[in-house]
């Protein structure tokens, strides 16, 4: 039997849209059962620690003033943009390609120097975005953000520290110290960033806080390096080519181009183009938190091997649910607000996209919108609320539920608490009527059409009020649509209703 899970997600500004999230999350879980696929709600993540853990190894988390990020792989962004990562409703992911932020560049790779006598590099280099590489002879660093793999962190109070690690630059062997800084965006390209202070304004203003040297790759044309031709930094996006010994005299953009070209040869480089996404919160800081999890504060993240840290508190996001085996094997339904499809949604997204966490996912999820849902002013019972929500308008549609909307949906659960006392006639078949009925209901059931399901429901739930003896069947028949609309329990047990349900 196939294995489904429904997650349901919520919004954290809305109590009401949160309720009728859970109210259709329930009922598409009974729906699957009915269905015989058997189903797992799901509300937030068995265990956050290790949903944490593992997200944290395939990809980053960033805590910064007691809030938790999850930040997307490349990888992840990638197969989000190229829609590799299943068919998602084209309504969907129209609104999400929108906030994608795009940006030109290449991706470059600095081959890390191991602490080895040899000196070899290691096979992972640190791969960095870079938009503007007209003076790539001439970078003095690589800063990294505090939760990438080769940070040793920043202390308290400090905004950048050396890591005591050197890189290579991919051009021309030079060895660039390995930095850590709280200003690098790990969110952006890579997390890693080239500092070219003779050639960047940003990069010119940390290099002269931390004391780092600044170099020279562009220059006017007939720089002779004479005193009275000193530059002043920064020196951007003009002149020629200097000190580079393949691309000297060239002018600034062909240089630039040279540069890609002699490394993309050299399987160094590539033309890239970056899809930011941002960062997505998954936890709080909360000492009455379900996550306890060794955090590292150094490093701003989970404690990982070599490193030290202590045990904090925190009140994880039903987001990490998606690091989770159970929700990654299964076959998963989503439901969502219809105003976090540019938040949680992509976020939920963009962890089943992750090619580290295993298992990998490859089809999308089915998505089920909720609309705004206001506020209801009067003092009305949680069960009878729940099910006004479901069936006063269509899922994505916006509920205003006034008085005379929830009162048939408490008449419906007194009538249905009368019916499933009484005693039924014994009988074989279901009466033609009730059956077309039943017929009809299930099938706006399975189309989600809970509005008119109702209606007919309701109507049947009245002709067998009405009735002075009411044929067994036919109340099984009843008893099973209306524990998959409203999750009403009777007098049978669910295998039995879901029987029925099955032979309707």
């Amino acid at each position: 039997m196939t294995h489904s899970v429904v997650l349901v997600l919520g919004d954290p500004e809305s109590p009401a849209v949160n309720m009728r999230c859970a109210a259709f999350g329930s009922f598409m879980g009974r729906l699957r059962m009915a269905d015989g696929r058997g189903a797992t709600l799901v509300t937030g993540p068995a265990d956050p620690a290790s949903s944490m853990a593992g997200i944290a190894t395939a990809a980053a988390l960033l805590g910064e003033n007691g809030d938790v990020h999850y930040v997307p792989t490349r990888a992840a962004r990638d197969r989000v943009v190229a829609e590799e990562d299943g068919a998602w409703p084209l309504s969907v992911a129209s609104r999400q390609r929108k906030v994608v932020r795009r940006s030109t560049g290449a991706i470059f790779r600095f081959p890390v120097e191991t602490a080895g006598p040899a000196g070899q590099a290691e096979a992972t280099p640190v791969e960095a975005f870079v938009t503007d590489w007209t003076g790539m002879p001439a970078p003095c660093a690589m800063v990294i953000h505090p939760a990438h793999p080769l940070s040793t962190g920043i202390a308290p109070g400090e905004r950048a520290s050396f890591t005591g690690r050197y890189c290579r630059n991919p051009l021309t062997g030079d060895l660039l110290p390995i930095w850590v800084a709280d200003w690098v965006k790990p969110d952006f390209g890579t997390g890693a960033v080239v500092v070219n202070p003779g050639h960047n304004k940003v990069d010119l203003e940390f290099s002269r806080q931390v004391g780092l040297p600044i170099r020279f790759a562009l220059a006017p044309e007939g720089f002779d390096g004479s005193p009275v031709s000193w530059l002043e930094p920064p020196f951007i996006k003009s002149g020629v080519a200097i000190r580079t010994g393949i691309a000297d005299g060239l002018a600034y953009d062909r240089a630039r181009d040279a540069y890609i070209a002699l490394l993309v040869e050299r399987g160094l480089a590539e033309v890239y183009s970056d899809s930011g996404m941002g960062r997505f919160l998954v936890a709080t800081a909360d000492p009455g938190g379900a996550a306890e999890v060794p955090w590292d504060d150094r490093r701003r993240t989970i404690v990982t091997a070599g490193h030290a840290g202590e045990l904090v508190r925190l009140a994880p996001s039903s987001l990490l649910s998606a690091a989770e085996e159970r929700v990654r094997g299964a076959e998963l339904t989503v439901v969502a607000p219809s105003t976090r499809v540019e938040s949680d949604l992509l976020a939920l997204r963009l962890l089943l996209a992750e090619p580290e966490i295993e298992p990998p996912v490859k089809s999308a999820p089915e998505i089920l919108l909720v609309g705004n849902t206001l506020p209801v002013k009067e003092e009305v019972d949680d069960g009878v609320l729940r099910l006004a929500m479901l069936v006063n308008a269509g899922a994505l549609d916006t509920v205003a539920l006034k008085p005379q909307q929830i009162e048939p949906a408490e008449r419906f659960l007194r009538a249905h608490a009368a019916l499933s006392r009484i005693d039924p006639v014994a009988g074989s078949t279901v009466a033609p009527d009730v059956g077309k009925t039943a017929s009809r209901v299930k099938s706006l059931l399975g189309a989600l059409d809970l509005k008119q399901a109702f209606t007919h429901l309701y109507r049947m739930q009245k002709g067998l009020t009405k009735s002075e003896n009411v044929g067994q069947p036919d109340l099984l028949c009843y008893l099973a649509l209306a524990h998959v609309l409203a999750g009403v329990s009777g007098p049978y047990d669910e295998e039995t209703l879901t029987a029925t349900w099955q032979q309707i």
